[in-house]
């Protein structure tokens, strides 16, 4: 057997599943499809409306959002601070008392988080054109349900969704593109320039509208909550692939590298055995430590992932248990003395084990490449759940010219 060149053509195949699968990890980080109802002025989005949704109140309160900061408290929760405001029309509310204008949100993913504060009136300003400006200030945490299926490759859009305070909907929440400098696709807009969003990356920023449907009527006579439109303020955030390199994949690459030099060490050469003196036993032990090891790297990263489905990186933990089991029973079967010509047998001792050595690179590398094909290249997405927890910023009846904020909750966790 010529042993240099089945290297060559080991070397070879293991290179080419390498390349593979770093170019796979390429093409996921860059790619992102956008959301195809991305609206970017005022025609799109009553081009929307008219097209989607049939009966819609005539009275639109333009609404925008500027965020200050965003972090994630854990897999499903983001915390958001920033400012929301409402502009509307006086004259079309000059038969409304100013206590009951409708000006107001609902953010019905809103969850009680000790870090949050009470939202506070921050501005209100007349403007031209017999219109009227009011901002608030907010922090809340948002309850989400985010796809981890691709991690550490993922793109996230984290979202708030607007419900109006005007519960009959006799009003609609539309998009304030005024308000921005530019609200083109792929611009990213309504964020402090200087955020700091840890180990992400802000790609762009847009208004879309999802349909809602309820099975209640909320205790109306009459169906007014069937295929709603509901306003969101979407930012699309990619991770910085460094950090979980560094914290899980490099890891795995090591343990990897030992497994195939204990591997290597297995031999029944005299000279080569006293040199590298292991036995089976010490293979085994060396497979076992190393266990633990990758035991505890996937038990930090399911607590990091609770509750959601096996993410990318978990893929890997049971290819590695059985790349260590292999080799221990490898170990074991090489040991043994063939004396019924058995074909197993005779397959591991042939050329002092050198098969199983020639197929481990490829073999792992192969079965990555094609977990990473898997998981990695197919699209998926994941629309926002219904909470019944909200919060609502509303203008207090009361003392209308200094306007406060109240907390309205529609229902119990």
């Amino acid at each position: 057997m010529n042993k240099e060149k089945w290297w060559k053509i080991s070397n070879s195949i293991s290179l080419l599943f390498l390349v593979l699968i770093g170019s796979m990890w390429l093409h996921t980080t860059r790619k992102y499809q956008p959301n195809e109802n991305e609206l970017s002025n005022k025609t799109e989005v009553d081009k929307y409306l008219l097209a989607n949704f049939s009966n819609l109140p005539t009275k639109r309160i333009p609404t925008g959002v500027f965020i200050e900061s965003l972090k994630f408290n854990n897999s499903t929760e983001v915390n958001v601070t920033g400012y929301i405001w409402q502009i509307y029309d006086r004259s079309q509310y000059k038969d409304i008392p100013g206590d009951e204008i409708p000006v107001g949100f609902i953010l019905p993913e809103a969850v009680n988080s000790g870090d949050n504060i009470d939202p506070t009136f921050a501005y209100r300003d007349h403007t031209k054109d017999n219109k009227e400006v009011i901002g608030w200030y907010f922090e809340t945490t948002l309850k989400q349900l985010f796809d981890y299926s691709k991690y550490p490759f993922d793109h996230k859009v984290v979202w708030i969704r607007f419900w109006s305070r005007d519960f009959e909907r006799k009003t609609i929440l539309v998009p304030s593109f005024d308000s921005y400098k530019s609200t083109e696709l792929n611009d990213a807009f309504g964020y402090d320039q200087k955020i700091v969003l840890d180990h992400w990356e802000l790609l762009e920023t847009f208004f879309d509208y999802r349909k809602q449907s309820y099975n209640t009527n909320f205790g109306f006579t009459e169906e007014r909550f069937d295929n709603q439109p509901e306003l969101y303020f979407n930012i699309v955030i990619k991770r910085h692939f460094f950090n979980s390199f560094v914290i899980y994949i490099l890891p795995l690459i090591i343990i990897a590298c030992l497994v195939f030099a204990t591997l290597m060490m297995i031999t029944k050469n005299e000279e080569q055995s006293s040199l590298f003196g292991l036995n089976t036993s010490d293979v085994i032990e060396v497979c076992a430590g190393l266990f633990f090891v990758v035991l505890l790297s996937q038990v930090q990263i399911r607590e990091q992932f609770a509750g959601s489905r096996i993410v990318y990186l978990e893929f890997f933990y049971p290819l590695m248990y059985v790349n260590l089991l292999g080799v221990s029973v490898n170990s074991y079967i090489f040991s043994r003395i063939n004396t019924e010509n058995n074909l197993i047998l005779k397959w591991i001792n042939y050329e002092d084990n050198i098969i199983p050595k020639l197929i481990y690179w490829p073999t792992l590398l192969g079965c990555s490449a094609l977990i990473t094909a898997v998981v990695l290249l197919p699209n998926r997405h994941h629309l926002p759940s219904l909470n019944n927890n909200n919060q609502s910023f509303l203008i207090d009846k009361k003392t209308v010219s200094k306007i406060t904020v109240a907390t309205m909750y529609l229902g119990e966790s």
